[in-house]
């Protein structure tokens, strides 16, 4: 795939947590990404992959803006959830609960089931899209196991309750720079660069 260092990549998100760790992974290469404005089209991600949900992220927003984009479609997964919420992580329990109402939904449901395991990973599936070329795509995941309550301010989304063994701590309460260094989208972004050559 050819990006030209002059035209920058749009980041498929709304949120400015994620855009920020995506800029932070993409370090001071060239292009530049800038994150998707106010005419962002809304993407119905009905697919049951994050690869083809982070797909057609990238293909929407680059025919609305006739250029390359970076999409990212994400989760966690919980072995005692039967591996869920995966691909409905940011609409569990509803698109509109906040990051802490979704982590209270996992505990509760882990709460009530004595003895289940809390074995769980997080999933990042980057796609890179350019008119006119082949999708790049690749994967990346983190294993870790659900903490009791939410621990820890660092993070967004999922990391104050998905506990890393190996720092002792969770992502919420890790620093950016070390979470980026094992962390889901870090190994995602990691193998695109790969992919890319940069």
């Amino acid at each position: 795939m050819l990006l030209d260092p002059a035209v920058p990549v749009v980041v498929a998100t709304k949120n400015a947590d994620k855009f920020r760790e995506l800029v932070d992974l993409w370090g001071g290469l060239r292009p530049a990404l800038v994150m998707a404005g106010a005419g962002y089209p809304e993407v119905d991600e009905r697919f049951a992959t994050y690869a083809e949900n982070a797909v057609l992220k990238a293909e929407v927003l680059s025919r609305a803006v006739g250029g390359p984009v970076l999409a990212d479609d994400s989760g966690i997964e919980v072995e005692a959830l039967e591996w869920g919420p995966g691909v409905r992580s940011a609409r569990t329990p509803s698109l509109q609960s906040t990051p802490g109402q979704r982590n209270e939904h996992i505990l509760r449901k882990l709460a009530v089931r004595a003895g289940a395991s809390r074995r769980a990973r997080m999933v990042s599936v980057c796609a890179l899209v350019v008119p006119g070329q082949i999708p790049i795509i690749a994967r990346g995941e983190v294993e870790g196991l659900i903490t009791l309550e939410p621990r820890g301010a660092a993070g967004f989304g999922y990391d104050p309750i998905f506990f890393y063994p190996p720092f002792g701590c969770t992502f919420g309460e890790a620093g950016m720079q070390k979470k980026h260094n094992v962390s889901h989208r870090g190994n995602a972004m990691r193998a695109l660069m790969q992919q890319l050559s940069l």
